[in-house]
């Protein structure tokens, strides 16, 4: 038609844009129209300009967007069925692209081998966490293998999620999907249909589908939620994490299998090996609360830095000082002379009434008359000296 009558053409495509804009859609998905159009003429060396003029704005359908609280995304966890939590939290938790777990067509997506930590046997269970999770070149966007982790919170779900496809029948083995299609029931019949290979994977269409539906339905007024604003939930948790100094900006680039540029590729960029996978998988853990949907009891190391910050307070250290002390990255020694100073007279040769011992000295100490007070750290323990050392 645009060689026989170039402007019966021009004016059809100016009548649809003014139609889909009173519709109400956006100039910018009007354009992808254009665009189409215009790479099938150029294919087709058909010269022809006349595409309606249109003003997309960058973003525009993205306005009303913005990333679910931890709270948020827990009332939309409870609102998925097991298979749909499970994919909500491989996104939210790991950063994994919809197209990871399952891709076009059903052709492919992650395997159970892509969980080294994963123990297939009588007992299904990880072996550590956070947990490995190895995302093949394949499955990609940058087309490059990158590793990535699965929260506590994560491996929990996904264990239920597999004990219950076992339940139904199914074998599982390391090429079995990570999420897999229900054979014979429902949105799995629409899979299998357009699969183009007879695997157990599902297509990313269907992946989806039931995280849109949950997610429109408990968006708050005003709020827009599509399912990628699950991994953008991961992205941002991260990035305050990141300032709150539990994980470096290269490594969580790499987690959510960005391209870190120059910097990265000189470190987290190439294949990791054991000391920078135990690394990674501890600063992970160290941002896992900003992930959970749930506050997380402290770790030990939280723990006996709010013993130490008390038991500093008490004896008379101001409150301004101690929010500029580092007390989780001090030695035990300075821990130690701190503790022992604090209180003391300038010139006096005054003991402590409280003390700061390694655990090996505890039990002598008890015998002698000191009261135990608190452990500190999981090396040492603060004890209260008798009234004869006071």
């Amino acid at each position: 038609m645009a060689r026989e009558n170039p402007d019966r053409l021009r004016d059809l495509l100016i009548k649809d844009a003014a139609k889909l804009q009173e519709e109400g859609k956006l100039d910018s998905y009007i354009t992808k129209v254009s665009d189409g159009l215009k790479s099938y003429f150029k294919f087709q060396r058909v010269p022809f300009d006349g595409f309606p003029t249109m003003s997309p704005i960058r973003g525009a359908s993205l306005a009303n967007e913005r990333v679910p609280t931890p709270a948020e995304l827990g009332r939309i966890l409870d609102s998925l069925t097991l298979r749909g939590r499970t994919t909500a939290l491989f996104m939210a938790h790991s950063g994994l692209r919809p197209g990871v777990l399952g891709a076009y067509q059903a052709a492919s997506g992650l395997t159970l081998g892509a969980l080294p930590d994963l123990k297939l046997e009588r007992e299904i269970e990880f072996s550590e966490t956070p947990f490995v999770i190895r995302v093949p070149a394949s499955l990609s966007k940058t087309r490059t293998m990158y590793t990535t982790f699965g929260s506590s919170q994560l491996a929990s779900t996904f264990l239920s999620y597999l004990s219950e496809r076992r339940k139904g029948g199914e074998r599982l083995t390391l090429t079995s999907p990570i999420i897999a299609a229900k054979p014979g029931r429902g949105a799995a019949i629409t899979s299998k249909g357009n699969a183009t290979n007879d695997t157990e994977f599902i297509t990313t269409t269907v992946l989806v589908r039931e995280l849109h539906e949950v997610l429109v339905a408990t968006a708050p007024e005003g709020v827009e939620w599509r399912p990628y604003v699950l991994r953008s939930y991961c992205s941002t948790r991260l990035m305050m994490a990141e300032g709150g100094g539990k994980i470096t900006r290269d490594l969580r680039e790499a987690i959510l299998g960005h391209d870190t540029g120059v910097s990265g590729r000189y470190n987290v960029g190439k294949t990791w090996g054991p000391d920078l996978l135990k690394e990674a998988r501890m600063a992970y853990k160290r941002a896992e609360p900003y992930l959970l949907t749930t506050p997380k009891a402290e770790d030990g190391n939280e723990a006996a830095t709010k013993v130490i910050r008390l038991l500093l307070e008490a004896r008379g250290i101001p409150k301004e000082k101690l929010d500029k002390l580092d007390i989780g990255s001090m030695s035990d020694e300075e821990i130690v002379a701190l503790v022992k100073t604090v209180g003391a007279s300038p010139g006096t040769e005054k003991k402590a009434v409280q003390k700061a011992v390694s655990v090996e000295q505890v039990p002598k100490l008890l015998e002698e008359g000191w009261e135990f007070i608190s452990p500190l750290n999981g090396s040492m323990a603060v004890l209260r000296a008798p009234q004869s050392h006071e």
